[in-house]
């Protein structure tokens, strides 16, 4: 018996990690980094959406459970370790787009602090008013845009709640690029002329942490507008330092080491 039980552990394991590998495989806006972290949490889970290959919280595993708090310290008497053994990982789509002459930034503080609550985010999207403009006959003229924020997290409680959201506007706030816009209203009695500035900035960020190897919590965010146009990652490729940089600070240090990657 002892031969066939060692086949049959080796045929569980190859499967395992031929699931695994197919995973990591799939579409996601998610860098397979982060796919393949949560494969090897045991308090993590990945699923297929209409955005591509997302994670979250195993049932009865997430913020709020028995488990949960047996799962990890405390945070005001164990700051030091949690600290020490916290991973944490922001992710940028692929994907830039277009945010019309909103703030990007801005925009993703507002729609994640209204549609994220203490443990997780409303299903309902988010929209922003922008500006952009629309061609007609010989005139170039503005016109009025809606951004749409699509939100998702599981974090435990209020106080994280918040330093999510800021570290997601944090590091939206670099590698930003603005665009100038000319326009004209031409009519018979004279032109109508002015600029518009466009903020352009990833269709995609999440923030997430791990502690000792297990899922501590995340929020994220997918944007629409425009049809997609640019590679995000070419653009944030010099900033992505800065982008740690930016989130390591909030909440006194506690996101513990932080990565900064681009799908």
């Amino acid at each position: 018996m002892k031969p066939l039980l060692a086949i049959l552990t080796i045929l569980t394991m190859a499967l395992a990690t031929a699931e695994a590998s197919q995973v990591l495989k799939k579409k996601s806006p998610h860098h397979p980094d982060i796919l393949a972290q949560c494969e090897d949490a045991p308090n993590c889970k990945t699923y297929d959406t209409g955005h591509g290959l997302m994670f979250q919280f195993k049932p009865g595993m997430e913020p709020g459970t028995a488990d949960y708090a047996a799962r990890f310290p405390n945070t005001t008497e164990h700051r030091t370790l949690i600290k020490r053994d916290t991973r944490t990982h922001v992710t940028f789509g692929e994907t830039s787009i277009n945010y019309g002459t909103t703030n990007p930034c801005g925009a993703l503080h507002h729609c994640l602090y209204d549609y994220c609550h203490e443990g997780s985010c409303d299903s309902n999207i988010c929209t922003v008013e922008t500006k952009g403009l629309v061609r007609s006959g010989a005139s170039l003229r503005p016109r009025s845009r809606l951004i749409s924020f699509s939100s998702y997290g599981q974090h435990n409680g209020w106080s994280e709640r918040n330093h999510y959201v800021d570290s997601v506007a944090a590091a939206a706030s670099k590698g930003q690029k603005w665009d100038r816009h000319d326009w004209c209203i031409r009519t018979k009695e004279g032109d109508t002329c002015g600029t518009q500035w466009w903020g352009r900035q990833t269709n995609f960020i999440s923030v997430n942490k791990f502690y000792n190897g297990n899922l501590r919590g995340f929020i994220q965010s997918s944007v629409a507008m425009d049809v997609n146009e640019g590679n995000c990652c070419a653009t944030l490729a010099g900033a992505l330092g800065a982008i740690a940089g930016a989130v390591n600070p909030i909440a006194d240090g506690l996101f513990g080491l932080v990565n900064a990657l681009c799908a």
